[in-house]
């Protein structure tokens, strides 16, 4: 309990700290956006540490606790002056006391429930544990890999770098600050979509659209968003025989080969990963796409304007250093939004000062995050078009993406109907007919190319709808958020990403992963403001079927939740705690004991033999490196191939330091890679027996239930096998 207050007590922090700065960002926006200011304010805080320690800051406690004193600073500067009074807003003040209530309860109930799965093991969770390590413990940025000596980590770490700040700021141990970090990025991602679609509706509200309950449509959009399984997966918990055997896995392997996540799943597994830190950032990105595609451009002649360009560039750009497939996603939305908002009448004279906004806030974007740029080589070469071999015939496409985003596709079909309700001329008919004549061919052909040319239509049809002169800017929006949805699903069908599986059954798989996931972020969203103005789309009899449907679509899915959650906790049976490092002392006490000696006694960058096997190894392979950040000679090697990294003879030189019994030879191994401690406890010696020369090299410095640490002196010379980078994979 007193890590769970301090955390809550940080992010209060920052939430107090982040409402004078969101109400001068978003301050255009109906609510002024206060649901966003705590992850504003985490945003903030996190690149300032982060810019500083790139450019040469130590990174450390201090650097961390001065910029929480600045970021307080400013915050208290920026609520002291204001620019004009402003009228009394009633939906503000609901708006932010619900997001509050909200925030509270979705973090202790995420707490409690995590508590019962509370191993920071398996999947990717060591990944994420030793990214955020990572970033606490090295003196600048980028950090150094610690599943690589001599490396820098060479992918996309500003996500875990957050997550690393507030266990900095809050002193818990790490593992319990993973599930706590886990917890809050749930909480917040849960208020960022209620402030998102609560301050739509409301927009839309206020420009004459017929909307009941702006808050209603916060609070669906919570449960689309950040509640709901797909259709799969609450068909399969209804008919369940027991919830503790229920295969909460499998919703989330739709189509063949490849991952089809969506955000409850991400919660049930409980990976920091970073398509998950990066949803509460991506509506905070979106907010800003929302008021640019409201009322243009920021006005200039106030403060406020360089502000909201500011907070707006660094939102669109950070996506890229936290996941980079987020960042093409809202640029192109920003861009977009705003090529529409032009067409509007409201545009005007400014449409010249509209464009070289968007162009700036792009471009400051990736100047702020410039230092990451320089520094990560992305392991893809480019984009390709799929291959026909790995495309679903039309009928499989069709049942896939019902059972995936079947819910959401529903609230979208009747503002679809209201649009086509709304056609009268002939010719727009029979460009109708035309295009449903092109996507019945193309479902006849052999390329498996109906499904993208439905998808294709339905974009174009948004993009139609958000340019009709008749609609007033919130429906503008809507519809363009609803096109680049389309896209991102179109885009899963026609391209795919030249990354390491390119070539192999795989090839699919992380685009359609990470551009669905997109397209269910947006596609909630969409859906929620869409229900609230149920009455803008059909007449009575229409709308009750489609709230009906929804309804009962809405329910089936909500089953995932409750039998995923129970089957993943195996019955709320092993917990509560916090702990992430429990499985380890059950089986390896004195492997916990030596972590924490090794956090306390030795620096940052001290180099840590342990032994080696294979990813995601059930039997701790990387255990220490991951737990306290210190790099080893060699941890998942999969993962670092993956990044671009040559791992030379390093397996086999780990093995010979274990096994053999020549100190010389030991000792110039251990030169090579300057190692200056080495752990041997269970798992190093079921894998390579006693060692011998390690023991005669150094000496012994820690000894515990079977655990041992030997110390050994490092040459200060440089590391005789320097780093080498990699070209991209682009075969198989």
């Amino acid at each position: 309990m007193t890590q769970t207050l301090r955390f809550l007590l940080a992010l209060e922090g920052l939430g107090l700290a982040g409402l004078p700065l969101a109400s001068r960002a978003l301050g255009r926006l109906p609510g002024a956006g206060l649901g966003l200011a705590r992850i504003l304010a985490w945003l903030l805080l996190a690149w300032l540490v982060w810019i500083a320690g790139s450019l040469g800051v130590p990174n450390g406690a201090a650097l961390a606790v001065g910029a929480a004193a600045a970021l307080a600073a400013a915050a208290v500067a920026v609520h002291r002056r204001r620019e004009g009074a402003s009228a009394p807003d009633p939906f503000r003040r609901r708006l932010w006391i619900w997001s509050e209530i909200l925030f509270v309860v979705a973090f202790l109930a995420a707490v409690v429930v995590g508590s019962y799965s509370a191993d920071v093991w398996g999947t990717e969770k060591p990944m994420d544990m030793m990214l955020a390590n990572a970033t606490l413990t090295s003196d600048a940025f980028p950090p150094h890999d610690p599943w690589l000596s001599g490396a820098d980590v060479n992918y996309y770490y500003l996500g875990q770098h957050m997550v690393a700040l507030m266990i900095r700021l809050t002193g818990v141990e790490p593992t319990q600050g993973y599930n706590l970090a886990l917890a809050a990025i749930f909480a917040v991602t849960v208020t960022a979509a209620f402030t998102v679609a609560a301050t739509i509706a409301e927009a839309a509200r206020r420009q004459g659209l017929p909307v009941r309950r702006p808050l209603g449509a916060g609070a669906a959009c919570v449960a689309l968003l950040a509640l709901m399984g797909n259709l799969r997966g609450g068909w399969a918990a209804l008919h369940a025989d027991k919830l503790t055997t229920f295969d909460w896995f499998a919703p989330s392997r739709v189509i063949a080969n490849t991952i089809n996540e969506f955000p409850f799943f991400s919660w049930t597994v409980g990976d920091l990963h970073a398509h998950v830190i990066a949803i509460p950032l991506s509506l905070l990105a979106l907010a800003f796409v929302v008021q640019a595609g409201l009322g243009g451009p920021p006005p200039f002649v106030r403060v406020s304007g360089w502000w909201e360009t500011f907070c707006a560039a660094l939102s669109v750009g950070w996506l890229y250093a936290v996941n980079s497939w987020s960042w093409p996603v809202m640029a192109g939305l920003l861009v977009l939004t705003v090529a529409v908002w032009i067409t509007s009448p409201d545009a005007s004279r400014r449409r010249t000062r509209a464009v070289a906004w968007t162009i700036g806030v792009l471009v400051l974007g990736a100047v702020l995050v410039l230092p990451f740029v320089v520094s990560f080589e992305p392991n893809a070469g480019g984009v390709g078009l799929t291959r026909q071999a790995q495309r679903e015939s039309f009928a499989a496409f069709v049942k896939h993406h019902l059972v995936i985003e079947g819910v959401l596709l529903w609230l979208l079909l009747a503002p679809l109907l209201a649009r086509l309700r709304g056609l009268r001329h002939p010719l727009r008919w029979l460009v109708w007919g035309a295009g449903s004549l092109v996507v019945g061919l193309l479902s006849l052909a052999p390329e498996r190319l109906a499904g993208a040319g439905i998808l294709a239509v339905l974009v174009v049809v948004a993009l139609v709808a958000a340019l009709a002169g008749r609609l007033r800017n919130a429906e503008r929006v809507l519809w363009v958020i609803a096109a680049t949805a389309l896209a991102c699903l179109f885009g899963a069908e026609v391209g795919v990403v030249k990354d390491e599986f390119l070539g192999g059954p795989y090839e699919r798989m992380n685009t359609v992963f990470k551009l669905g996931y997109q397209a269910w972020i947006l596609l909630a969203v969409f859906g929620a403001v869409a229900l609230s103005a149920a009455r803008a789309w059909l007449p009575l009899v229409p709308r009750l079927v489609w709230l009906v449907g929804a309804a009962g679509l809405i329910g089936v899915s909500l089953a995932y939740p409750v039998a995923g959650t129970y089957a993943r906790k195996a019955g709320f049976t092993d917990g509560p705690r916090l702990d992430g490092r429990h499985w380890l002392a059950s089986t390896a006490p004195g492997d916990v004991a030596a972590i924490d000696w090794i956090r306390a006694h030795t620096p940052g960058d001290a180099v840590v033999l342990e032994a080696v096997g294979d990813d995601y190894s059930p039997f701790g392979n990387a255990r220490v490196s991951t737990y306290t950040g210190r790099p080893t000679v060699l941890g998942w090697q999969g993962h670092e191939l993956q990044w671009n990294h040559r791992l030379g003879d390093r397996r086999a030189d780990v093995e010979t330091l274990y096994k053999t019994p020549d100190a010389l030879l030991a000792r110039t191994l251990l030169d090579r890679y300057r190692v200056a401690f080495a752990v041997v406890g269970p798992l190093e010696r079921t894998t390579y027996g006693a060692p011998v020369a390690l023991a005669r090299a150094g000496r012994e410095v820690f000894a515990r239930d079977g655990t041992a640490i030997y110390a050994f002196t490092v040459d200060k010379a440089p590391p005789g096998k320097p780093i080498e980078h990699r070209p991209p994979v682009l075969g198989g």
